[in-house]
């Protein structure tokens, strides 16, 4: 008897894999059950059914981690709960490593799963024999071991969580495709599918490689495609031992699993290609894709060797199957752009097991709290801008995360397919001048530059990369002469209308009814009193402002403040990026430099920090601003590009006499850190309140029109919970830090790493932390107190940390009137 189709739910699933399932199951586990979940076929016959099954703890960022260490609770429990068995198996894994880098990296890796309390081991190459008899071990370096981690059974543990979600009454519909998801008033309401309509409060998008198409008819960016992904399985191998851990040797692109008395091994491939290009048939239903041997012997070679046992071993199964990859490497989690009421889970690039559960409970946990549960902003689908979920750019895009998937994960690597796609009016003179480019959102922008003799090229390493001398020189200028860079790419947003200023009194935490000619560093908070995003504004006129915003969540900022303007208000919102190239100068000769260039009076009196005025430079019409990212006297200058290649030749000319040096993003990055100044994404994100930021002095509480979030604000700021920003210095000049490395106070583990650079001034790897109070502890400046140390590759290194930055930390050279 075929299941009435409900004509109303307050949730509507798209897809019945692993994600929809889950999605259902946390839905209706945290009491809202009136859930119908849409299979266009049966469950798991998508990609879920095919996949290797693996569940490894330790993933890339932190929420991901967060992710697969839930997975593998709820695999423990969800059979007493439901009665199936998800076919988990506590195995272990060991990743090993064949050269000094990979090495490094899984030691980092290692240290990373400390704060998180997920054991990982080292191994010698011979203990690493003892639990993997088939290895060879020749070029073995040794490895980590993960006793925690295992496999589960995808269909067995899809169909639990499917059990789970019915038990609580959720509906599950199977053989019903989903044609259009239904909005008003640019709201998701419901959705048409090929036997009727469901209205609906949320619609969930877990349509995995279809999700991308399904989206698009709205104008939703899911910004994933399919790629063709293989893996191979043994005939039966006599005796082989069945609590086999899974091993991983990501140099020789593969892994291999214990599977009912077989091999199971899996390729990350040095080629990947994407699949779907013209569409998916309707028929697709745990389907397979051609096997091309030509695809894989450069990786089956090297798994042979590996795994000598393979040489004389049947294979059972050939097998090729389509799984969808995000454009940059990350989850697409969280409400779409443009439609209200409308969320996307995919693009989980071959982590939808271990990862799995986790996203879905968090997805479901956003729905019914009507917020982010914790940090996802890695994932959040307004990060993408619309070219990137375009199928061109998807298709050379997103097979490169496939390959990159067992590629060293390199600190700043950079993406090598569709570049060159948006150019700065400095680009062509910088490429001239040896720079090395770097990219975001599709920008080219100068990493570093290369002396004459050098090739501008990132050669890769965990510690001291190519570049890492020229960007002490180009840090030198920042500090002691003047360097220039390239700042056109940051987002430059008007708002502008009679409500205009009432309007950002409201968004803006700092107070906005400044002068023409002021510009302000303010926060922009949600209604938690946690930090969406911070910009600076500066006043054009009466009724016009300027929102400069990080280049990588520019759209983000232009969403977030498009959605609050009322009905009412008359304010308009224009994204001026490309309107303006931007040149930022900074360094104690700044000022004689744009003195030398320019008819204006730059004096500290006349421009003082945090003012802007129109000039001209040679023969061009510029405004400038006196800012600084740098912690340095400096001014960003905005210049229309017809002008600015010639407003650059100027500065260039006028610059020798002073020392002058472009800089790229590797040396600001430093000079920012040492200064103690955050980015946000990596600093904080929508989690955290000004107070942990030390940035009560941009929240005015007091001012006639009260900010979105102020009085959340003030209750955070009393309760006075961290963790809380610091600054960390190693002692030893030697290690570096990147990111994530654990802080110990006292031998224990009190926070991380946000952020990290080697600092040319400080003469050491500086960075940003987040740390929370010792035990028993109420006020902020106790965060100071103790012993401390990062764990940085394994290794205990001396550190110290300060609330205050440790290069200049009462900002007299950025604020000279020298």
């Amino acid at each position: 008897m075929t299941k009435q189709l409900p004509s109303h739910a307050q949730v509507v699933i798209i897809g019945g894999g692993i994600h929809g399932c889950s999605v259902a199951y946390h839905l209706a586990k945290q009491g809202l059950t009136d859930v119908v979940l849409l299979e266009r076929k049966q469950l798991t016959s998508g990609t879920t059914w095919h996949a290797a099954g693996l569940v490894g703890q330790l993933q890339g960022s932190h929420a991901t981690t967060a992710f697969a260490k839930y997975g593998i609770e709820l695999l423990e429990e969800i059979e007493a709960e439901t009665g199936q068995n998800p076919g988990y198996r506590r195995s272990g894994s060991i990743s090993v490593a064949v050269n000094d880098e990979r090495m490094a990296e899984l030691k980092r890796k290692a240290d990373f799963a400390a704060l998180f309390g997920i054991e990982a081991q080292y191994l010698e190459t011979a203990e690493i024999l003892e639990r993997w008899p088939l290895m060879n071990p020749d070029g073995v370096l040794g490895g980590i071991y993960m006793p925690s981690d295992g496999s589960a059974n995808p269909v067995d543990l899809t169909t639990a969580l499917a059990k789970g979600a019915r038990m609580r009454g959720a509906k599950i519909f199977e053989n019903i495709k989903v044609e259009e998801v239904l909005t008003r008033d640019s709201k998701a309401v419901g959705v048409r599918t090929d036997q009727g309509t469901t209205s609906a409060d949320y619609v969930v998008n877990c349509g995995g490689m279809w999700a991308r198409e399904l989206g698009r008819q709205n104008g939703v960016g899911v910004p994933l495609h399919a790629c063709e992904h293989y893996y191979l399985v043994t005939e039966a191998i006599e005796n082989l031992p069945s609590d086999l851990p899974v091993l991983r040797s990501y140099c020789d692109g593969t892994y291999w699993k214990e599977d009912a008395g077989k091999l199971l091994f899996g390729f990350a491939h040095f080629q990947a290609k994407p699949w779907g290009m013209k569409g998916i048939s309707e028929d697709f239903e745990f389907d397979s894709l051609p096997f091309v041997e030509d695809d894989v012997m450069e990786v089956l070679e090297l798994a042979m060797n590996r795994v000598p046992l393979l040489q004389e071993t049947g294979i059972r199964t050939f097998f090729n199957g389509p799984e969808s990859y995000s454009y940059d490497g990350r989850f697409i989690l969280g409400q779409a752009p443009d439609i209200p009421n409308y969320f996307v889970l995919g693009g989980v690039n071959s982590t939808g097991i271990q990862s799995g559960s986790g996203a879905g409970r968090a997805l479901a946990q956003w729905i019914i709290d009507g917020h982010p549960p914790i940090d996802l902003s890695e994932m959040d689908p307004k990060r993408c801008e619309e070219f990137q979920a375009r199928d061109p750019y998807l298709q050379e895009r997103c097979p490169e995360t496939l390959v990159l998937t067992y590629a060293m994960h390199w600190p700043n690597r950079q993406r090598e397919t569709v570049r060159n796609l948006r150019r700065t009016p400095f680009y062509h003179p910088m490429k001239a001048r040896g720079a090395c480019f770097t990219e975001a959102q599709g920008w080219e922008r100068p990493g570093w530059f290369a002396p004459e003799g050098v090739e501008p090229k990132y050669e890769y390493s965990f510690g001291r990369q190519n570049w890492f001398p020229h960007v002490q020189e180009e840090q030198k200028a920042a500090r002691e002469a003047v360097a220039m860079i390239d700042y056109t790419m940051l987002g430059k947003l008007m708002v502008e209308g009679r409500d205009a200023e009432n309007f950002l009194q409201r968004v803006c935490t700092n107070n906005m009814a400044m002068a023409n000619g002021r510009v302000a560093y303010t926060l922009m908070l949600n209604e938690r009193g946690g930090i969406e995003s911070d910009v600076t504004v500066a006043r054009h006129g009466g009724d016009s402002f300027m929102v400069m915003s990080s280049i990588s969540h520019t759209r983000r900022d232009y969403l977030h403040l498009r959605d609050l303007i009322q009905p009412d208000e008359d304010v308009r919102l224009r994204d001026a990026t490309t309107a303006y190239g931007v040149l930022g100068i900074m360094g104690p000769k700044s000022r004689e430099l744009l003195q030398a260039v320019s008819d204006a009076d730059v004096s500290h009196e006349a421009f003082p920090f945090n003012s802007s005025q129109h000039f001209h430079i040679g023969h061009a019409s510029v405004f400038a601003q006196r800012l600084s990212y740098s912690g340095e006297l400096g001014w960003e200058i905005f210049i229309t590009p017809d002008f600015a290649e010639h407003v650059f030749e100027v500065l260039m000319q006028a610059g020798e006499q002073f020392g002058l040096r472009l800089i790229g993003g590797e040396a600001l990055n430093a000079l920012r850190l040492e200064k103690g100044f955050v980015h946000w994404g990596h600093d904080m994100a929508y989690t955290e309140a000004p107070h942990q930021m030390g940035m009560e002095f941009v929240c005015k509480a007091k001012k006639p029109i009260p900010f979105i979030g102020r009085d959340a604000y003030l209750a955070r700021k009393a309760e006075n919970k961290g963790p809380f920003l610091c600054s960390v210095k190693l002692r030893d000049p030697g290690p570096l830090l990147h990111h994530n490395e654990p802080v110990l106070r006292d031998g224990k583990i009190a926070g991380y790493v946000t952020a990290g650079a080697w600092g040319q001034t400080v003469g050491a790897a500086v960075g940003l932390c987040l740390l929370n109070l010792p035990d028993g502890e109420t006020d902020k400046a106790a965060v100071e107190n103790g012993q401390f140390t990062v764990l940085v590759e394994g290794e205990s290194i001396e550190a110290d940390v300060s609330l205050t930055p440790f290069y200049d930390p009462q900002s007299k050279r950025m604020l000279s009137g020298a």
